[in-house]
């Protein structure tokens, strides 16, 4: 029975080598550029050699064999080392960033090296000795601190390896996630759970059998190619997406120290910066951004932590170019500036169709004003001839002939200051503006009556196209012309529950209608007054500001303007 049971044993160890040697390779043919199947291959390739070095030393036969290949099989502690530092990247665990990179690599490694060197300089960890019955085997030295203080390195990291896994598993909140870190810890709790008889408890008792650990490792490479197929292993993860992200990232990407060196760049930054092909690591960002402008947007990073849509022009192999740049300081684990990382976007082109766009529009604006103009003298000309021709003396048809050329003049009239209000929309930029200002203008300009107008405004600035102004007055000329018997109107302010400053304007007039509420709203009201609803709701959208009608009919109108939060302002805080 121990003959069948030691040959099985010696056949697990060599199938595990080609089990493990396969698999490695095609994890990592799968995305060479990924750390983590890089680690997840060194891990495989590891067990493989640790394999048939175990393979080997049973089959020897004589004790100078064996002793050779249990020296070859020395630097089987960078199996559980680099499965630790595998899971690491797996996971995205904050240890690997706490640090700089190389810290907790080397802290992994470094004893795994030197207990692999004590193995094959000296006899403190295992010796080859001849039990009847078995042959030449390799015994541990169970007294000696080196073999001690190497069992609990391996506990230690392995246990490490199955906490670290576990706590992804119980953290993750997709189930496809949680099922993958469930099974790389079972994986993991084999190679432990069959890992400790042979390395401790077997030998104890004087029983000499092949390395139960590799029956634990073709259990964890099948579960490994279970999760693969069923719950797509290694397809996404934190330590597989990085590398992915940074290298089809459509724009630039460029990491850099205070002194202006480049530390790492994707290929994307090399076309941007019309050096494709080039490696930028290494090298001065000056290749990418002029002097002038790296020596404001450095200090600027240091001062201020982040900065987007910077506009700079680079000379490129093809000729001039522009770029966006948009970034954010790096600060050590101390919290001192250490570099910065920079997002580059070619926007040549964006550039150009905006300079055509403008260059037509400034084409077309010319030409409506030239056209209106030209259509106004004649308007104007046309409105002269008819009035010269109402002093004449005319038949009653002719008078109502007269009448409806004169209203049809007045509405071409009209239209023609519609078309230079709506033009004026947008033609210059919004700005930050008193409200209380606004409203006092507005009130000055309307024609004085009996109306009482009560004001009870915040002091806040509010972010609106300049043509405001126009919007205000037309609602409250508006209430003049169209409310009725309207006695009083009331300007007040209040900031709503989502943060909206409400801007209303109420009448006590005859209010509006509930089916007209919104026609309002559209082209044909407010022809009185050169600049209709219709338009003012145009204005205030320029930036995010609505207006609705909400008033009571018969009661009066009520007119509520929202200003979005980012839009306005306390006055005393404005810089």
């Amino acid at each position: 029975m121990s003959t069948v049971l030691f040959t099985v044993l010696v056949a697990l160890c060599i199938i595990s080598a080609f089990i493990t040697w396969a698999l490695g390779f095609t994890i990592l043919a799968r995305n060479t550029a990924s750390l983590t199947h890089r680690l997840f291959f060194l891990v495989m390739v590891a067990a493989t050699y640790w394999a048939f070095g175990e393979y080997s030393l049973w089959m020897a036969g004589s004790y100078d064999g064996t002793l050779f290949w249990l020296k070859l099989s020395s630097f089987w502690p960078l199996v559980p080392a680099a499965t630790l530092h595998f899971i690491l990247v797996l996971s995205g665990s904050s240890l690997l960033k706490r640090s700089r990179p190389w810290v907790v690599p080397l802290l992994i490694y470094l004893p795994a090296v030197l207990f692999a060197c004590a193995g094959i300089g000296t006899s403190l960890i295992y010796t080859v000795e001849f039990v009847p019955g078995t042959g030449f085997v390799y015994q541990v030295a169970s007294e000696s601190f080196v073999y001690i203080a190497e069992s609990a390195y391996t506990l230690v990291v392995m246990g490490a390896a199955l906490a670290v896994s576990t706590g992804s598993w119980l953290r993750s909140r997709e189930e496809k996630t949680r099922r993958q870190y469930r099974l790389v810890s079972a994986g993991i709790a084999l190679v432990i759970a069959f890992g400790i008889p042979s390395g401790i408890l077997l030998q104890i008792y004087g029983i000499y059998l092949p390395n139960l650990v590799f029956t634990g490792i073709i259990l964890f490479s099948v579960i490994i190619t279970y999760s693969i197929i069923r719950y797509e292993l290694f397809t996404l993860s934190p330590g597989t997406a990085a590398p992915d992200i940074v290298r089809i990232l459509p724009d630039g990407l460029i990491i850099g120290t205070l002194d202006g060196s480049i530390v790492m760049a994707n290929a994307r930054a090399s076309a941007v910066c019309k050096a494709p092909g080039k490696d930028l690591a290494g090298k001065k960002i000056t290749e990418c951004i002029s002097d002038p402008a790296l020596s404001s947007i450095i200090p600027s990073l240091v001062e201020r932590e982040t900065l987007s849509d910077v506009e700079v022009l680079h000379r490129g192999a093809h000729g001039i170019v522009v770029l966006s740049i948009s970034g954010a300081l790096v600060r050590d684990p101390a919290g001192d500036p250490a570099g910065f990382i920079l997002i580059l976007r070619d926007i040549t082109r964006r550039k150009e169709s905006e300079h055509a766009l403008r260059v037509a529009n400034e084409k077309i604006s010319l030409m409506t004003q030239l056209t209106r103009h030209d259509i106004t003298n004649l308007v104007t000309a046309l409105w002269g001839y008819l009035d010269l021709l109402k002093s004449s003396r005319l038949t009653p048809d002719e008078n109502n002939y007269l009448e409806k050329c004169l209203e049809i003049v007045e509405k071409i009239d009209q239209h023609l200051m519609f078309t230079r209000d709506y033009q004026e929309i947008g033609l210059y930029r919004p700005s930050w503006q008193p409200l209380e200002t606004l409203c006092a203008k507005a009130v000055a300009d309307l024609p004085a009556g009996k109306v009482a107008i009560v004001r009870n405004i915040d002091d806040v600035d509010i972010y609106a196209d300049p043509l405001i102004s126009k919007v205000l007055y037309n609602i409250l000329e508006n209430a003049f012309r169209h409310g009725g018997k309207i006695t009083q109107i009331d300007i007040s302010t209040q900031v709503g529950g989502s943060g909206d400053l409400l801007l209303v304007i109420a009448d006590n007039g005859t209010g509006i209608r509930n089916g007209e509420k919104e026609r309002i709203f559209g082209q044909g009201y407010g022809k009185h007054t050169g600049i209709g609803l219709a338009l003012s709701r145009e204005i205030l959208s320029t930036t995010g500001i609505t207006i609705h009608e909400n008033g009571v009919p018969g009661e009066g109108a009520r007119f509520e303007i929202r200003v979005p939060g980012p839009a306005w302002r306390d006055h005393g805080n404005a810089g």
